[in-house]
């Protein structure tokens, strides 16, 4: 994936209040910086996802919380991702050649291997909860998104980033908070909306609110690249 432009907040989106108040997402951020920033690092280095994106996912999903959500759910984890599709994930980013030798070495770490087919185990409920394997998914998952892949092939429109290669963060997502392939995930990969804004109207009322806590004023990449660009830039240096 080549590297990415991102432009936020959207002006007229504003994170929910009742998500927090900018100093507590500020803090949450700090939180996971601190907790997690090796791991972001890292996943952040060999997805080209940046660190404030990943950040942000967490902060939204789980609060950085490793555990959250019901126990032994197919969300359960930092980046709520569903288990159920995971192994997929993963074995179409080593068919397309995408999988970096040091995402697959980690991976290896936590007994996910690839047979002569590319195919590799069922993720469980226990890969979830570990911090350093969530992370890492999900940016994987994160980089299909972003370079137009779902379940293993590239549409023919490219949405994950605009005309001028600008990330289209808001796509990205909804489609993975509704899904790809529904009303919303069509939505957002062929809809044509052309601000965050426009998409935001035009989806439900949850992944509305999931785009203005990520992209919107006072939002997790809005924190993330301002009031915390302190403690991203500690890690990249």
């Amino acid at each position: 994936m080549a590297d990415i432009t991102l432009s936020v907040p959207d002006k007229n989106l504003t994170s929910p209040s009742s998500w927090g108040s900018r100093k507590s997402v500020a803090s949450t951020m700090r939180k996971i910086v601190n907790n997690y920033g090796s791991y972001l690092k890292f996943a952040s280095d060999n997805s080209k996802i940046p660190m404030e994106i990943l950040a942000s996912f967490i902060a939204v999903e789980s609060g950085g919380n490793a555990t959250a959500g019901n126990e032994g759910h197919v969300t359960q984890g930092l980046m709520q991702w569903n288990r159920d599709y995971a192994s997929n994930t993963l074995s179409n980013e080593k068919k397309l050649g995408r999988l970096t030798a040091d995402e697959e070495a980690k991976l290896k770490e936590y007994g996910i291997k690839f047979d002569a087919n590319n195919k590799t185990r069922a993720i469980t409920n226990a890969d979830q909860k570990k911090p350093e394997l969530n992370i890492l998914i999900g940016s994987i998952l994160l980089g299909q998104y972003a370079d137009s892949y779902v379940n293993g092939k590239q549409d023919k429109e490219l949405w994950g980033t605009d005309k001028n290669g600008n990330l289209r963060l808001d796509r990205i997502v909804a489609c993975y908070n509704a899904g790809a392939y529904g009303t919303t995930g069509k939505l957002a990969r062929f809809g044509n909306y052309a601000t965050p804004s426009e998409l935001a109207k035009a989806v439900n009322p949850v992944t509305r609110a999931y785009i203005s806590k990520i992209y919107g004023i006072n939002g997790a990449m809005d924190v993330a690249t301002s009031d915390v660009k302190d403690a991203f830039d500690k890690l990249k240096s």
